[in-house]
């Protein structure tokens, strides 16, 4: 059942099947006479409300209505109109009894209560709004609480925050992250770079080290770089001589100073061409170097005597001919090194026409005696060879030894003075026939042996004497005698006898690194003087126990008693 209250405060209750339709207006026929409808006093215009019996149950005209009677929905256009929509009751229990003005919520709950009808809109109403007192469930959910909206927006800004670092660390988006590449070449870091995305540049830091190898990057590595611009790339690069040939002395080492060279001489030449300029550079332009290495500038001078002394007597005869000067060499006893450039003639500095014949004096490269034994070790193999073939000796025995290469070679002299080039020169022990030029071939000299002939033999060398070794010292050119021994205080290994046939005396000294000896007489009728010497090396490495821990009397036992 609803209730629907009528225009006049009273409530019907009816089913809902006896509810008229409020789209459907009522017929003519159905409407109530409008003479039975009882006067509605006008409530506007009455000062006071009429004294109304209590009845139970109604309503209190004097209270707070819910809704104002202003309020209600569009009227009909006239209230005759509207009146004649109301139904009669006659209910004496509400006799005297004036009804509430009906409001918007009791029109549209009575069931007489029709739209209205088009033909009766002839004038625009004002729309009155009503307030209802029942909240929307639509309105509720707007008024969302503070806490829960504030929730929200964290977890959306956590949301947004964490697909922010997951796109960024993919690298979505903020640029890319740039690979190691120090250290490697540069076609490595070339490599690596492009694959990950970068286009590269390259600049070249001149070094001495790692050359091609990259030595710093920028942007740095490891960081995040737009992959839209260039990655550039330092790399060690090689330093190289520049082209200075045709410079000035000036201008050419200003450039090489440029290119990082720290050690730069400057020498001179004979030349037609301009005093100063450059004629070559070494190394050669376009080489490699590194900053510490010397770089030599050729330049032109005029025709003068270039500085050849203490050259050796080559390298001044290839250095004249090279400045068209013509060298002649004349050998001089010197103090200086064999073979070097004492003086010259004309002076070094002196101008000179080209073709000029310069004399060069050089100290001599050989012995300055076949005797003087101890300059045969500051003698080249191949010198030594030339200058004993123009001593007039002849090779009899030529090899070498397996152990290091020395030579072992035997010459013989036009006196008969034996010169033997050997490791053991404490002997003359030799066998085969080989007769190899073995010094001409460069083979190193590790000991002298020199026996003299009767006529080579210095005056009074042939005494058994230390008057008589103190001769052949000054003939062989030794200084620094050690000690002597002869054939009555030698000490010899036990079971070797010294027999009565044996005459001799044994000296031995030391000079500079080399060990000397000397031998006077011999055994029987067989008597000769021999010196030898070798480094003082080969002395100590032998077992000189045997006789007691004497090199002389070692040298004398080996010489003698051996064979």
């Amino acid at each position: 059942m609803a209730e629907v209250g009528s225009g006049g405060g009273r409530t019907v209750r009816m089913s809902p099947d006896e509810l008229p339709d409020p789209a459907v207006p009522l017929a003519p026929s159905e409407l109530p006479d409008p003479a039975a409808v009882p006067e509605v006093p006008d409530l506007a215009a009455a000062p006071v409300a009429p004294e109304t019996p209590e009845v139970p149950g109604a309503p209190d005209p004097n209270a707070t209505q819910l809704c104002d009677p202003g309020a209600a929905v569009a009227a009909p256009t006239s209230v005759a109109a509207r009146a004649a929509r109301i139904p009669s009751v006659e209910d004496p229990a509400l006799s005297g009894y004036a009804p509430p003005v009906p409001d918007g919520i009791d029109a549209l709950s009575d069931p007489y209560f029709s739209p209205a009808a088009p033909e009766d809109l002839t004038e625009a109403q004002q729309v009155v709004s009503i307030q209802s007192p029942v909240e929307s469930l639509s309105e509720r959910k707007r008024r969302m609480s503070g806490w829960l909206i504030a929730l929200i927006v964290v977890l959306v800004l956590a949301a947004a925050g964490g697909v922010a670092y997951l796109t960024y660390s993919m690298e979505l988006w903020g640029g890319k992250t740039l690979p190691s590449v120090v250290g490697l070449s540069e076609q490595e870091a070339r490599t690596r770079l492009e694959s990950a995305g970068f286009s590269v540049e390259v600049e070249y830091r001149m070094g001495d080290e790692n050359v091609g190898m990259v030595f710093d990057v920028r942007p740095s590595e490891g960081a995040r770089a737009d992959a839209s611009r260039p990655v550039t790339i330092f790399v060690t690069g090689e330093r190289l001589v520049p082209e200075v040939v045709g410079m000035t002395e000036e201008e050419a080492t200003q450039a090489l100073y440029d290119a990082g060279a720290a050690d730069i001489l400057v020498t001179r030449t004979n030349s037609e061409e301009e005093p100063g300029t450059v004629l070559s550079v070494d190394p050669p332009e376009g080489s490699a170097f590194a900053s510490g290495d010397q770089i030599t500038l050729t330049v032109a001078q005029p025709f003068t005597v270039p500085d050849v002394m203490g050259m050796t007597a080559t390298d001044a005869l290839v250095l004249l001919k090279s400045q068209n000067i013509v060298g002649h060499v004349t050998y001089v006893d010197s103090d200086e090194a064999g073979n070097t450039v004492v003086d010259v003639d004309p002076s070094v500095g002196a101008a000179i026409e080209p073709g000029t014949t310069v004399e060069l004096s050089v100290s001599s490269p050989y012995p300055s005696e076949p005797t003087h034994l101890v300059d045969y070790f500051e003698t080249a193999p191949e010198d030594l060879s030339a200058y004993l073939g123009d001593e007039g000796f002849s090779l009899v025995y030529g090899a070498r030894y397996a152990h290091n290469g020395n030579a072992h070679a035997v010459y013989k002299g036009e006196s008969g003075d034996m010169l033997h080039i050997t490791d053991d020169p404490e002997t003359a022990h030799y066998a085969g026939t080989s007769t190899g030029d073995v010094l001409a071939e460069g083979s190193g000299v590790g000991g002298v042996r020199y026996a003299f002939s009767a006529e080579t033999l210095p005056e009074g060398g042939g005494r058994e004497s230390e008057e008589g070794v103190r001769a052949v010292m000054e003939a062989c050119g030794f200084e620094g005698l050690v000690d002597t021994c002869t054939q009555d205080d030698i000490t010899v290994p036990e079971g070797v006898e010294v027999s009565d046939d044996y005459h001799f005396i044994c000296a031995y000294g030391q000079q500079g690194d080399y060990t000397w000896a000397i031998r006077i007489g011999g055994s029987g009728e067989s008597t000769g003087v021999v010196a030898m010497v070798a480094p003082t090396s080969h002395f100590e490495s032998a077992d000189l126990s045997l006789t007691g821990g004497s090199a002389c009397d070692y040298i004398a036992y080996i010489d003698l008693f051996t064979g």
